[in-house]
């Protein structure tokens, strides 16, 4: 499967992916991807980039969708004292952070930890694992889509 990276090259996000990518075997191309991943997308995508790859972009959202929607989703779950984030893959739509979810694992915040260190050493590590099992999917013809419940997004209401 030809799989494309969105992101920036070197960080520890999109090395971490791409190291995944290559021990299953799958090619890192820009052209013409059957697949386009975002581990750490800092911009909107259009809906031509939303089109382009033939089976869809999953983005990587550090938080338990709908819950957590929105920019620095760590450090918001650190200020309100959260328990648990989630490593979170959703397919790209027109919303933000809106489409259907395609693989998530919870994680418990350790609060000893900076935002940072914590998603250095908890976050990414999760990332892979529930990358993997959405390749996976994928690779045997299962490309999960469990659509979110939007009246639960926390952009939506006050928490």
């Amino acid at each position: 499967m030809r799989i494309n990276i969105l992101g920036e090259a070197g960080t520890p996000a999109y090395t971490a992916c791409w190291q995944l990518i290559v021990e299953r075997n799958h090619y890192l191309s820009a052209d013409n991807p059957h697949l386009v991943i975002a581990p750490l997308l800092t911009r909107f995508l259009t809906a031509d980039d939303i089109r382009v790859p033939e089976i869809g972009t999953l983005i990587f959202h550090p938080s338990p969708l709908p819950y957590g929607r929105g920019a620095s989703a760590i450090r918001y779950a650190y200020r309100r004292k959260e328990p648990i984030t989630a490593a979170t893959w959703f397919w790209a739509d027109a919303g933000i952070d809106s489409g259907d979810i395609c693989e998530q694992e919870i994680i418990g915040i350790d609060h000893t930890r900076r935002p940072r260190e914590f998603y250095e050493l908890h976050i990414i590590p999760a990332m892979i694992r529930t990358l993997d099992r959405a390749l996976e999917g994928i690779e045997e013809g299962h490309a999960r889509r469990v659509p979110q419940m939007h009246e639960y997004a926390s952009y939506d209401k006050k928490l």
